[in-house]
């Protein structure tokens, strides 16, 4: 009897240590579970989009307060990058109203090419008979 008591005396404590285990086994799927809905495609979008909302709400009252502040320094910024956008538009619009305005000038007819001088190759004649 004394073999059988040494046998199931750890039985408590083996009941514990499954308890125990069966805790933490709980724990580690509730932290997986955590862990995907976290690197989920669609709770990373919704997060990056708050992020970006967040910064851009702050550019735009950052940018308000400058153009209310200076005004003409902005309006002068603003068209110098108009002018760069639009400076080749600009300027042929200007080359034709020009062009347009000036007395009309002869255009040299334009050089015509030769012709490509072609090798012929010389035939033996055929010797006369006779």
């Amino acid at each position: 009897m004394s073999l059988l008591k040494r046998l199931f005396s750890n039985v408590n404590n083996v009941e514990a240590a499954q308890a125990e285990a069966d805790a933490a086994r709980g724990r580690l799927v509730a932290t997986i579970e955590e862990i995907h809905l976290r690197i989920s495609p669609r709770n990373l979008m919704d997060e990056a989009m708050s992020q970006v909302r967040t910064r851009s709400a702050g550019i735009a009252q950052g940018a308000s307060v400058i153009v209310r502040e200076r005004p003409a320094t902005v309006a002068a910024g603003a068209g110098v990058i108009a002018l760069l956008l639009a400076a080749k538009p600009l300027a042929r619009i200007a080359g034709t109203f020009l062009h347009k305005r000036a007395a009309p000038q002869e255009t040299p007819a334009p050089k015509l090419r030769s012709p490509r001088k072609r090798k012929i190759a010389k035939t033996a004649q055929p010797a006369s008979e006779g």
